[in-house]
């Protein structure tokens, strides 16, 4: 049980890296429930039929939605950011990989390079210039962001600007056990 609270309570960070995640916790929460908002309004069957069961398109689009709402407020911020980093994951392999899309997809203005044109000599599948190829989706690398997000808020936690650790101070938790030596200098900075 106390592995479990330890994960889910934020850790302790100095306010000027808190200030960080909070940045980050509110631009990537508000591009992520915006990007989930659509998708529940048809939220069993936005991937189109015969592709994945309603219930699993349902559950990544709450993820999305719901988990950018907890970012942007710093809720269950570890829980957030797993549901968000595997339906990113699951996005990138079943859209993205099948699809041909490349990590970035260029569009250079007055440059008619063609779509799926190697750009700069390097490898097509990490970048390529042109418009979409043959039933892919674009490129990956705006899920590949979340993921990066969310694998920070999984490290860092929220910060002190969050309601997780504005739970954990009302509930007398400090997110690190103060008897821990990594953290026993500052516990005070959680309050």
């Amino acid at each position: 049980m106390d592995r479990m609270l330890t994960f889910l309570l934020p850790r302790v960070v100095d306010r000027s890296t808190a200030t960080g995640l909070l940045f980050v916790r509110l631009v990537a929460g508000t591009a992520m429930a915006l990007h989930g908002a659509p998708k529940m309004m048809a939220a069993t069957s936005w991937m189109g039929p015969g592709t994945v069961p309603g219930w699993l398109q349902a559950l990544a689009a709450f993820a999305e939605l719901g988990g950018g709402i907890a970012w942007i407020v710093g809720l269950a911020t570890p829980l957030a950011s797993v549901g968000i980093a595997v339906t990113m994951i699951v996005g990138i392999a079943i859209a993205h990989i099948p699809g041909g899309d490349p990590f970035i997809r260029l569009t250079v203005q007055g440059i008619d390079t063609g779509p799926g044109i190697p750009f700069g000599g390097l490898p097509t599948w990490l970048v390529r210039a042109g418009g979409r190829s043959a039933g892919g989706s674009g490129s990956s690398e705006l899920a590949s962001l979340f993921i990066a997000f969310a694998g920070l808020l999984l490290a860092a936690g929220p910060g002190r600007f969050s309601l997780d650790a504005l739970l954990a101070r009302r509930f007398g938790r400090r997110g690190a056990a103060e008897g821990d030596v990594e953290h026993a200098g500052e516990a005070a900075l959680v309050r």
